[in-house]
């Protein structure tokens, strides 16, 4: 018998073969790491629960801790500052300047939310008063209206300040509200911290600390984990979790540990700071049953892959077996430049043939036309970058990503509104020609500068060079200066010139510097060229001698004394080298005084009747003198007013319009008139009805609407001080008044008039 002999290289070189034995290895190399790696899970689930139990405690701990001790150290920074300090030793109950002050402190600390500080208080029982972030209120209506809990009523506070032992505590959570004649609204849940002195009970600091909101920020356990803190009596000081009880932990030895109770595993640890055991209760069992049925579940997973996946493999070594080595023959035998494609006896290779020809034409054609667009690619991935929107650009291959030194030249441009209407030209399309001018320029020395506009009134130019090709740059930015100080009449340019960075990765941190840079600009007309950062003086505002003889005057009506005030203190803030924002907005900020100041003293305001409001004036301010006359007229013309309503005389009607016109921020009532006419309240109302055809409340209402859509249009105060003005203590009643008037809140009214 002859025995038949096969080449055994006949099989191993088969494309069959190789797939099928390629595919069976990856599936039993799949399948056995699956294996190895459910058993190992499965045996260390409990020690991998337990370390990362304990770990996230702990960072929650450290994240909490730290978080308390930042807020002691605020609160003692608070209770011993300057203004802090005026107001303990200051005999009256209030004093508004130094208040005012406080106020704006605390909305300046408040406005960084990373502490998770809602409100911080300063309550002075022995006057019975309170200054939070929202101005100043007597105590008892700040705590049964404002902010008011069943748990924390003003006596609470009253005797916690009293306790002399007692100079910083974090109490348990609880719910505050606001609650008025008209709503009650839920802030939240707070954590109170409290702050004073062992030495005095003058004055202490209350902070309201969001619990839910530190919980979110600092947390980082599984959704059905329960987490509390408990005090050092071993009362909750915050809970989450869905059980009713409290919580009582098992008595135990050191700091932080765990153990198991029932079906629960509780991990504790003790806070440094505060004493506090911070607990965590993760349900073992749960996670171990779901476990469970996932090995279950995995294991008729994996004898079904195998099944599937030999099957599979057979059908698919089949199907690249045998046309794939023809198709590889054809696709060798196509040269990419040839101009005809590859003829076969075969009406499919020919397809085939015919479209691989038709791909490589459309991708010379592709390539062609990315090679143009690339500037464009360029321009989109930068200002994507400025103006921090998250794109795919960042994964093209273009200089963004590169290693090359750049420098970066920001343009702010400041238009004067009567020069560029005089021209017929808004500012978006002088923009777009300054920009162009711009880009041929810094073209012809750089020819991969990049130049775009990012704002209606900034331009930004990209310059890939490095430290020893700035000289061409020096010159290149004194022509562009010199071009653009012939346009000065209508545009004052700001030139801010970045150093040399090498990298691509800190685009953003640079170009934010080279907007603080921006802001360097000091007084006066023209082009400004800033290159180096330098040290601007703190906040400039009235000393509190002149804040005090500054109002006192502009309520009489002197111009001889507003006037010089306001100079010199524009004087010193140039001497100082304040730069031009800075001043900018030192002089909006005397604006809003003078505008409550008048308001607040019943005084017209002939300035706000204008078609251009203070606020757009003082953008074409642009020398020390420009602001200066600013200034000089309205504290002249709200001198000329005040003079006028002095020496006003009417009857009936005229004294009950003026007389509204001039209290409307006070108690209005028709009685009240009535008795300083000496007639009867009847009589009057008749009479002003006959008079005028509307009735005396609705002439209240009409005339405190009026004033309201002023201060809301022509000026920036907060919607809750214009409430105040106008005659309405609670926000909520003035809201109801404001939109029966006009139809729509006061948020956005002033939001159409903006836009």
């Amino acid at each position: 018998m002859q025995t038949t002999y096969v080449p055994r290289k006949r099989y191993s070189s088969s494309l069959f073969y190789r797939l099928l034995i390629s595919f069976i290895i990856i599936i039993l190399l799949l399948v056995s790491f699956n294996v190895a790696s459910f058993t190992f899970f499965r045996s260390s689930i409990r020690e991998e629960i337990i370390k990362n139990s304990s770990l996230n405690l702990e960072t929650t701990v450290a994240s909490y801790e730290k978080n308390i001790s930042l807020i002691k150290s605020l609160l003692v920074s608070l209770y011993f500052n300057t203004h802090t300090e005026a107001l303990k030793n200051n005999p009256q109950k209030l004093d508004f300047i130094i208040s005012s002050q406080v106020q704006r402190e605390l909305q300046n600390v408040l406005a960084n939310n990373q502490l998770s500080l809602y409100n911080i208080i300063y309550y002075f029982p022995n006057r019975d008063f309170v200054i939070d972030k929202d101005g100043s209120r007597d105590a008892q209506m700040m705590f049964s209206k404002f902010y008011t809990s069943p748990t924390y009523p003003e006596q609470f506070w009253s005797t916690e300040t009293g306790k002399s032992s007692l100079s910083f505590r974090v109490y348990p959570s609880a719910e505050f509200q606001e609650s008025t004649s008209f709503s009650t609204r839920s802030f939240g849940n707070f954590n109170p911290v409290l702050f004073k002195s062992a030495a005095t009970d003058g004055l202490s600091i209350i902070a309201l600390l969001d619990s839910d909101q530190m919980f979110e920020a600092f947390s980082h356990f599984q959704a059905d984990s329960g987490f509390y803190i408990l005090d050092d009596a071993g009362g909750t000081t915050y809970a989450v979790s869905s059980r009713k009880d409290p919580l009582q932990l098992k008595p135990h030895t050191g700091s932080s540990g765990y153990y198991l109770e029932g079906t629960n595993y509780y991990f504790y640890k003790q806070g440094a700071v505060t004493g506090n055991t911070y607990v965590l209760i993760v349900p073992f069992a749960t996670i171990s049953e779901q476990f469970f049925k996932l090995n279950v579940f995995m294991v008729g997973l994996i004898f079904l892959s195998i099944i599937i996946g030999v099957g599979m493999s057979i059908l698919f070594a089949k199907r690249f077996n045998n046309p794939l080595t023809t198709i590889i023959s054809s696709i060798q035998q196509m040269d990419r430049h040839q101009t005809a494609p590859f003829v076969s006896p075969i009406r499919e290779f020919n397809v085939i043939s015919q479209k691989l020809h038709d791909l490589f034409l459309t991708n010379e054609t592709i390539n062609r036309d990315l090679l143009s667009k690339n500037s464009l690619l360029k321009h989109y991935a930068y200002l994507n970058k400025v103006k921090m929107i998250h794109t795919d650009i960042e994964d093209a291959k273009i200089s963004i990503d590169s290693e090359k030194p750049y420098v970066i030249v920001l343009y702010q441009l400041m238009y004067i509104d009567n020069q560029l209407a005089a021209m017929d030209m808004d500012p978006n399309r002088a923009s777009y020609y300054i920009k162009e001018f711009v880009q041929s320029q810094f073209i012809q020395a750089y020819k991969d500068a990049l130049t775009f506009q990012i704002e209606k009134d900034q331009i930004l130019t990209i310059i890939f060079t490095n430290d020893s090709e700035l000289s061409i740059l020096d010159n290149l930015l004194l022509d562009i200066k010199k071009i653009f100080e012939l346009d000065a009449s209508y545009c004052s340019v700001t030139i801010a010139v970045s150093p040399v960075h090498d990298n691509a990765f800190i685009f953003n941190e640079a170009f934010e510097n080279t907007l603080l840079l921006a802001k360097q600009r000091k007084l006066g007309e023209g082009v400004q060229i800033i290159r180096d950062k330098e040290t601007l003086p703190p906040d400039l505002w009235f000393t509190p001698a002149n804040m005090k003889e500054f109002t006192a005057n502009l309520t009489s009506g002197n111009p001889a004394i507003t006037i010089p005030i306001v100079s010199k203190t524009l004087e010193l803030a140039v001497k100082r080298g304040a730069s031009y924002a800075q001043i900018h907005d030192l002089a909006k900020e005397i604006v809003n005084l003078i505008i409550k100041t008048l308001y607040s003293s019943h005084n017209p305001i002939s300035l706000l009747d204008d078609k251009r409001s203070p606020a757009d004036i003082l953008k074409n301010c642009r020398t020390l003198e420009q602001f200066q006359q600013f200034f000089k007229e309205i504290l002249t013309q709200s001198a000329f007013d005040i003079r006028q309503k002095k020496e006003a005389t009417d009857h009936i009607t005229s004294f009950v319009t003026n007389y509204v016109n001039e209290h409307f921020g006070s108690d209005l009532s028709l009685d009240l008139l009535a008795d300083k006419l000496n007639i009867t309240g009847a009589y009057l109302s008749t009479y002003f009805k006959e008079k005028t055809d509307i009735n005396f409340s609705d002439y209240v209402n009409t005339v405190r609407m009026n004033k309201a859509m002023e201060l809301l249009e022509k000026t920036d105060l907060k919607i809750q001080d214009v409430s105040t003005l106008v005659g309405y203590y609670t926000i909520a009643s003035f809201n109801r008044m404001f939109k029966k008037h006009t139809g729509i809140t006061p948020s956005e009214f002033r939001r159409a008039r903006m836009n």
